[in-house]
């Protein structure tokens, strides 16, 4: 894992080197950061590096005896880098609106107990000193990204822990409807590659990206063929305009730059996440607007105890972007009747969690040709 250390080696040596460490982990890294989100249809050059984007620092208390604890430290930064690998690609390697990370602190010290704070940026760990020491543990990945999906990082009485589930860049809710709204995306380019290729346009139009000039021999269907595959695919009502009238009035080579901006825009990382915050946030708008009908029922006769446990969340809901996103109104009804005889305790957990990502559908490639329109204006 790491070079022999010298017997010499100072505390302000040994931090350096986590320091450079924490930078060649990250960089190796990105490059798996980079080939997925390639197979999303991000672009590279539209992707932030990943040890140019986070950092990972070592804090350590006075008189710490470093050799102990050199290699949990390292294994520390490694299980670091996993996670802000797997952060970078589920935010598409963009910064998000509404919830943004720049580093990673580890705090080693004698009489430190465990916390697990988040500040302006910035996720504070402190670890005990003498675990690392003597049982060699430190934070490995999978419990990092278990505390962080639990949202134990946040104060507990702060709103945004309650609804940290809708927040959560890495959360199951933003990542199904990111992947959903990405399989959609692709679907939209191959689209325009069939278009492009019936023409025999799919090269002309590479060309054009590299060039910057368009091509001069489109063939005469071309126009009728673009404005019958645009009418298809998009839903003109939320543009609020005859796009049939404006595609009109445009030439072929105006025609063939649209289509090109247009994919471009599909495959725009920062237009996707903004969808999705946007999404959540309409979402949010609407958590009080539940339609849920309750009817629960409960009876028991225990010796020492009876507990029951009832959750019902169906926090349900029905901007330039708003218009692109739809909500589904759904109406649940709960019914539960519980019984309970027994000698020692009963234990009766009731709890409703409902699919949200599909009650919410994102018009994300009317959106990409609303602003290819107006980038061609």
């Amino acid at each position: 894992m790491s070079k022999t250390p010298q017997s010499k080696e100072t505390r302000e040596d040994f931090l350096i080197f986590c320091s450079d460490y924490a930078h060649n982990s990250l960089k190796t890294q990105d490059r798996e950061v980079r080939e997925s989100l390639v197979r999303r249809q991000i672009p590279p050059q539209k992707v932030r590096r990943l040890e140019t984007s986070y950092n990972i620092t070592i804090k350590l208390g006075n008189n710490l005896n470093i050799q102990p604890v050199r290699k949990i430290i390292l294994y520390q930064i490694d299980a670091a880098a996993n996670f802000l690998r797997d952060f970078q690609i589920g935010i598409l390697g963009q910064r998000t609106t509404l919830f943004q990370l720049y580093e990673i602190e580890f705090s080693f010290d004698r009489n430190s107990k465990f916390t697990f704070d988040f500040s302006a940026g910035k996720l504070f760990i402190k670890l005990p000193y003498w675990k690392a020491q003597w049982f060699s543990e430190y934070l490995k990945y999978t419990e990092l990204r278990q505390l962080w999906t639990k949202g134990e990082h946040l104060p507990r009485l702060s709103p945004i822990r309650r609804v940290w589930w809708l927040f959560d860049p890495l959360g199951e809710f933003r990542s199904n409807l990111k992947s959903t709204l990405i399989l959609a995306v692709q679907k939209q380019i191959l689209g325009i590659d069939k278009l492009l290729i019936r023409f025999g346009l799919l090269e002309a139009e590479e060309n054009s990206e590299q060039s910057g000039k368009l091509s001069s021999s489109i063939p005469q269907s071309f126009k009728q063929g673009t404005i019958a595959y645009l009418k298809s695919a998009i839903d003109e009502k939320k543009l609020g305009f005859n796009l049939e009238f404006v595609l009109e009035n445009q030439d072929d080579n105006s025609l063939l730059k649209l289509l090109q901006k247009f994919q471009q825009n599909l495959t725009d990382p920062q237009q996707i996440e903004e969808i999705i915050d946007v999404a959540a946030l309409t979402l949010q708008d609407t958590l009080r607007q539940e339609q849920s009908n309750v009817d629960i029922k409960m009876f028991g006769l225990v010796n020492v105890g009876n507990y029951h446990r009832i959750d019902v969340d169906l926090n349900l809901s029905t901007g330039y972007l708003r218009k692109y996103v739809e909500i589904i109104p759904r109406k649940a009804d709960i019914k539960a009747i519980q019984f309970g005889l027994v000698n020692v305790y009963t234990i009766d957990d009731i709890t409703v969690t409902p699919n949200f990502h599909s009650a919410i559908k994102l018009d994300f490639k009317t959106a990409a040709l609303e602003k290819a329109l107006q980038e061609i204006s």
